[in-house]
């Protein structure tokens, strides 16, 4: 981290609060741990706008933040790059997460449009279901239509092949 930021222990301590470098020397040599007074203070520090928490911390990531890093005029302070190199990497780093952005809009859309077709999917199968319960059900009305006019037509035959009585009033 003093390297990155093209400090020294003393400047670093100073910058933190603290009134004397040996809580950095300590740390440096491994007699101590960071604390969380020392987190503390680096949060407090210009120093945590160009080294990210989390790298500090654990170790994992890019030790710097990209975008205020190369912005500043650190890099170039000990010739590491010049004015227009660290331009072009900060150009390189907006695009870079300028198609991030894009890349998790995209995805957040994709998202949203799977959950819409995966509902409309469900709907369409539930419809689907009831057409075919709607089928079997005028399938079986036609039936007792067919059922009830067989009966009709058989009743109305019956009924005229019975022969008639004569009344007493038409004697």
């Amino acid at each position: 981290m003093i390297d990155l930021l093209h400090t020294n222990p003393n400047k670093l301590a100073n910058a933190l609060g603290y009134g004397r470098a040996q809580t950095i020397y300590d740390i440096i040599n491994g007699k101590a741990a960071p604390s969380y007074d020392f987190f503390k203070r680096f949060l407090a520090s210009g120093y945590a706008a160009f080294i990210d928490l989390k790298w500090l911390i654990s170790g994992e990531g890019s030790p710097i933040i990209e975008e205020t890093y190369y912005q500043s005029d650190l890099p170039i302070v000990k010739g590491e790059m010049s004015r227009e190199e660290a331009n072009q990497k900060l150009e390189e780093i907006k695009r870079r997460k300028y198609s991030q952005q894009q890349n998790a809009e995209y995805s957040a859309i994709s998202q949203s449009s799977n959950v819409l077709i995966s509902h409309l999917e469900t709907r369409l199968n539930e419809k689907d279901t009831q057409i075919g319960h709607l089928h079997e059900e005028i399938g079986r009305l036609k039936e007792r239509i067919a059922q009830l006019e067989r009966e009709k037509n058989i009743s109305g035959v019956s009924f005229q092949s019975i022969p008639q009585r004569e009344t007493v009033d038409s004697l």
